[in-house]
């Protein structure tokens, strides 16, 4: 990792479409680079590395080069706000991927400087990553991965030491555990429990995977009441919760 250079995907601003912001206006920073495969995933093109990445303005987008210098990613920034008349302070940076964690080092270095509140949202990764950048999160989103979800990648996922970094640093965490048709009673119930036990009280969205073209199918209704009724008596806010912005049409 480096922490002179940046490698985006893409930046914009938009609704925030998941967990418990949802629906408020969030500058999204998506940085390039994953190493898992989701059989859900809904940004394939951030799973590599990318000589350029896209800009969206309130009337226009563009293209700039990667990396990006500190410098050079807050000049940007502040243009994606200037053009809807906005500073930092005035919407949640949601710092998404690809995987943020790959480049933890630019993170920890740079999430200091910036003036508006922060969301940091991991796939459960890197544990040891988070623990340096977590000190500038105003809200974790930690995804939990079912190894059923996953193409490639499960090796990777540390989870629970996610969890306990964010408990450690009194970081306020919601989870989502995306969920599909094949998913067991058995698979929900013992990722809750796990979240229960490292992270109690913590808000957990069950989320119906939103479905595209040969991906997986959601859950069903009664699936999801099940889920949520078995589960009942945890120490968790447990909500069933879809992902809001394809239902919106935005980004």
């Amino acid at each position: 990792m480096d922490r002179s250079q940046l490698f985006l995907d893409e930046i914009f601003l938009s609704l925030q479409g998941e967990g418990l912001e949802v629906g408020r206006p969030h500058l999204f920073l998506r940085l390039g680079g994953c190493p898992l495969r989701c059989k859900y995933c809904d940004t394939p093109r951030s799973w590599k590395q990318r000589s350029e990445f896209d800009v969206f303005f309130a009337q226009s987008s563009t293209q700039r080069s990667n990396p990006l210098s500190q410098e050079s990613l807050h000049e940007v920034l502040q243009e994606v706000l200037a053009s809807y008349d906005l500073e930092p302070a005035d919407v949640m940076l949601a710092v998404t991927g690809g995987e943020p964690l790959l480049q933890a080092d630019f993170l920890s270095a740079w999430l200091p400087q910036w003036e508006g509140p922060v969301l940091l949202e991991t796939a459960g990764i890197l544990s040891s990553n988070l623990q340096s950048v977590i000190s500038e999160v105003q809200l974790l989103s930690l995804d939990w991965k079912l190894p059923e979800t996953l193409r490639s990648g499960a090796e990777l996922l540390e989870t629970e030491a996610c969890l306990s970094v964010a408990r450690a640093a009194n970081c306020t965490t919601q989870v989502k555990l995306v969920l599909t048709e094949t998913t067991s009673l058995e698979q929900v119930s013992n990722a809750l429990k796990t979240i229960a036990e490292k992270l109690p009280e913590t808000v957990v969205f069950l989320q119906p995977v939103t479905p595209f073209a040969n991906g997986p199918l959601p859950p069903k209704a009664d699936q999801l009441l099940t889920w949520s009724l078995h589960n009942r008596a945890l120490p968790l806010d447990l909500r069933v919760l879809p992902q809001v912005h394809p239902l919106l049409g935005v980004r």
